[in-house]
């Protein structure tokens, strides 16, 4: 049993942790080496020294750090702590088959197609406040690939943008189509 203790208190002090607190009032406890992984988060660590301390993250509620701490954990597997670079520029048109070797797993994957496109929208907008590049590039890989896959009107519908065109202008783009 001492041994056990022992062993239980050397864990403990080997792995420091923070608490964060959501917009939502909801507190996650995350091991520091984690938040590095965050520019944002790495500099507040340093702010709030005391083990009582939570940080504040106003702009992110529960679901989307949960969401964010589970794809920190996921970047632990990655030699080099991030995924893969993103094609750029993206390709026109992509399937599946693409979307999945750029993500670098099926875990990725469908962390990613499991979220709605509103979900993924208030996920990147909070990965972009922690300023976590890694997901922010895989979210907009994955919301690139629903975007380049439909029609203009379609896109437009989908992620609820307002063509901002004269009817002139759109009857001048359409003399000349792509194909």
């Amino acid at each position: 049993i001492f041994l056990k203790n022992k062993l239980y208190i050397k864990r403990k002090m080997d792995s420091k942790t923070k608490k964060l607190k959501s917009s939502d009032n909801a507190v996650k406890e995350v091991d520091v080496k984690l938040l590095e992984k965050s520019k944002l988060l790495k500099g507040l660590v340093e702010d709030y020294q005391g083990d009582e301390d939570e940080i504040p993250l106003n702009e992110v509620d529960s679901k989307n750090l949960d969401l964010i701490i589970e794809y920190l954990k996921l970047t632990e597997k990655y030699k080099d702590g991030e995924p893969k670079e993103i094609p750029k520029p993206f390709p026109e048109r992509t399937d599946e088959d693409f979307l999945k070797g750029i993500l670098n797993d099926e875990w990725t994957y469908n962390y990613l197609t499991n979220q709605s496109l509103e979900g993924l929208i208030n996920l990147v907008n909070a990965a972009n406040y922690l300023q976590i590049d890694g997901l922010i590039n895989i979210i907009a890989a994955k919301l690139a690939h629903e975007m380049c896959n439909c029609e203009v009107e379609e896109a437009r519908k989908k992620f609820g943008i307002e063509c901002d065109m004269t009817e002139e202008e759109i009857a001048e783009i359409d003399k000349y189509p792509l194909d």
